[in-house]
């Protein structure tokens, strides 16, 4: 009887610290394609949605790229979820992108600086153009 409650409580401290850990995130782009010879597109735009069964108080998201730029942002910013522009510049001028790059997203938990979700969107580069892909 002595190892029933043995066996039973070591189970139910290890369910107690099993949490249910189902965060997402995935990011919606803008139109799908992009060129900067296009003058009423002023690039990528790319929402993050984030899906959680969890209460979070204070989250960051955290995007970078390794080429072109967020527009007013640089190569890295961080944001509370507002959409951001992706464009094919650097340094006010156009970039030469001739190998396809991800733009990566990480949604952080900003008390405990612990990552809740992450995901990455490829751009692949095609004669002036760059296509997201899926």
């Amino acid at each position: 009887m002595k190892k029933l409650f043995l066996i039973t409580g070591l189970i139910m401290i290890l369910l107690a610290g099993c949490t249910d850990k189902n965060d997402l995130v995935t990011i919606t782009a803008d139109p799908d394609f992009y060129t900067p010879s296009m003058s009423s597109v002023r690039g990528i735009t790319m929402t993050p949605n984030f899906e959680t069964n969890n209460s979070y108080e204070d989250i960051v998201y955290h995007w970078k790229t390794a080429r072109g730029e967020f527009i007013g942002a640089g190569k890295e910013t961080k944001n509370q979820g507002e959409a951001v522009i992706w464009s094919a510049v650097e340094n006010d001028e156009l970039a030469d992108i001739n190998e396809p790059f991800d733009i990566n997203l990480a949604v952080i938990d900003n008390n405990s600086a612990e990552i809740l979700a992450y995901t990455a969107l490829t751009i692949t580069p095609d004669n002036g153009f760059y296509k997201v892909e899926e």
